[in-house]
């Protein structure tokens, strides 16, 4: 099967969690035989195969706005995607989330290609349909769903979220985990030094996420003051892209800024040793329709402390591969994160536990055949 795959971001430019999602599944199908090309965001155009992937890049322009342009980029995809079917003859085109939404349609209906289209987040779970911007967003994550041949969603509660906002027919919309690549996450080698960011008597309270309302980090900040009177051991170590200056300075306010140490953005092959390092990773989304990083936190044999809410709810196991908090609730964080840090030895448990649960329930393997059957309903191979 020759698939055609449209993201606005993939690896190295990665702002939230597409980029790998698309580039740990293209690999997967790949290894199932299929012929994976993706049409993606670059500074300049490039066709080069990247570990039997075809990465097709392509430059965009300046734009007032994010619709802008995401529509420019769309235009060059599907001028993009005519010229590479008369060579490769593709069978199905994948779109990721709203901004592909008309690379995709087009796509579709220029080649008579079937389309399935991948559902990220919403706007209405985001940040809420309250203006024209953010309406045109919604309008094109349900033009989406109402073009595309199949919908896969990418967690359970999710999946009821879009059904609930878009309406499509019960057999169109699909629910497929993300994964995580537990290669990474084996033999990991320390390239980070810990006393960068904590001493050694620290035990090191992990973030990681974008600096953005829907992730939560205000919570534990204000949760931090009262988890240190009784930990003062405990050293909070924020990792993500985007403006950490708010959460510092309230981190500063609250008395508690020598015990935050904001890292900023950390590369992907990083990641798996400062999970490692870690005595707990705490997840404290608002919104979160899978969240990666408590798979990823598992894979790396540490226990999630993370708000029941979304995909959390399923990617944690409740005292047994970490911690469930009410979401948006400081006082539950304080109760939950109190409890790891009180029994490392439950802690570890609960981290080789999660190990455990994530490669036999999450791996990519499973992701791409659960995935190349979704195809299969796009083509009509069987119903």
């Amino acid at each position: 099967m020759k698939d055609l795959m449209a993201t606005w971001e993939f690896p190295p430019y990665k702002v939230g969690g597409i980029a790998s999602h698309v580039n740990d599944l293209s690999l997967a199908l790949t290894k199932m035989g299929h012929e994976v090309h993706v049409l993606t965001y670059g500074d300049q155009s490039s066709d080069v195969e990247q570990s039997k992937v075809f990465v097709h890049r392509l430059s965009s322009t300046y734009a007032p706005n994010t619709i802008s342009w995401s529509m420019f980029l769309c235009q060059k995809m599907e001028k993009a995607a005519i010229r590479l079917h008369k060579e490769h003859h593709f069978d199905v085109v994948h779109a990721h989330d709203w901004m592909m939404v008309p690379a995709g349609v087009g796509i579709k209906k220029v080649l008579r290609l079937p389309m399935v289209f991948t559902l990220h987040s919403t706007e209405a779970g985001r940040s809420g349909v309250h203006d024209a911007y953010t309406k045109m967003i919604n309008d094109l994550e349900w033009y989406g769903t109402y073009e595309s041949d199949q919908i896969i969603t990418v967690g359970c509660d999710f999946c009821d979220e879009v059904k609930g906002l878009f309406h499509p027919p019960e057999g169109k919309i699909h629910y497929i985990p993300n994964g995580v690549d537990m290669k990474r996450f084996e033999d990991v080698k320390f390239f980070l030094d810990k006393a960068t960011f904590a001493s050694d008597w620290e035990k090191v309270v992990l973030f990681v996420g974008r600096m953005s309302h829907q992730k939560g980090l205000e919570f534990l900040v204000w949760a931090a003051p009262k988890i240190l009177r009784t930990h003062p051991e405990a050293k909070f170590v924020v990792s993500g892209g985007g403006d950490h200056s708010q959460y510092r300075s309230l981190a500063n306010q609250l008395g508690v800024g020598s015990k935050f140490y904001f890292a900023g953005y950390t590369p992907e092959h990083l990641l798996p040793s400062l999970y490692s390092m870690a005595t707990a990773t705490v997840a404290p989304s608002i919104y979160e329709p899978f969240g990666i990083v408590a798979l990823e936190s598992s894979a790396a044999h540490t226990p999630v402390v993370g708000s029941y809410v979304g995909g959390l709810k399923d990617t944690i196991v409740h005292e047994y591969t970490g911690l469930h908090t009410y979401p948006a609730h400081v006082q539950s964080i304080i109760d939950q994160t109190d409890r790891v840090l009180s029994d490392t030895s439950w802690a570890k448990w609960m981290g080789e536990n999660g190990h455990s649960w994530v490669s036999h329930n999450f791996t990519w393997d499973k992701i791409s055949r659960w995935t190349t059957g979704i195809y299969g309903k796009a083509l009509k191979l069987w119903e």
